[in-house]
């Protein structure tokens, strides 16, 4: 058929996952490689202040695979990822999930 979306295969932090450790970076497979430099991705803490660094990149060995650097002093919370890919084809496709970070336990 010829209709390619790049569609979320999968992330780390998975949608829903609770953490006990705040990641550093989030990354994202798409099922097909996806344009970097025309796609979005940001992550946002729970009062609308977007935690990541703002630079997208795709992996250099897996192509389907891209990485976006988080802030180092995430706190316990729910974040919300929300994204727009482009693919090679230039059909864009989006979408949006959450992970946590869980309180500190003593």
């Amino acid at each position: 058929m010829g209709w390619s979306h790049s569609a979320l295969e999968r992330s780390e932090p998975k949608s829903g996952a609770v953490l006990q450790v705040a990641p550093n970076e989030l990354r994202i497979w798409f099922t097909e490689p996806i344009k970097v430099g025309l796609s979005t991705i940001e992550v946002r803490d729970e009062s609308g202040r977007q935690v990541d660094q703002k630079i997208l990149r795709a992996d250099e060995r897996e192509k389907s695979l891209v990485r976006l650097a988080l802030r180092q002093d995430l706190g316990p919370g729910t974040y919300k990822v929300s994204w727009t890919a482009v693919a090679q084809d230039m059909h864009a496709s989006k979408g949006a999930f959450e992970f946590q970070v869980a309180p500190k336990r003593d």
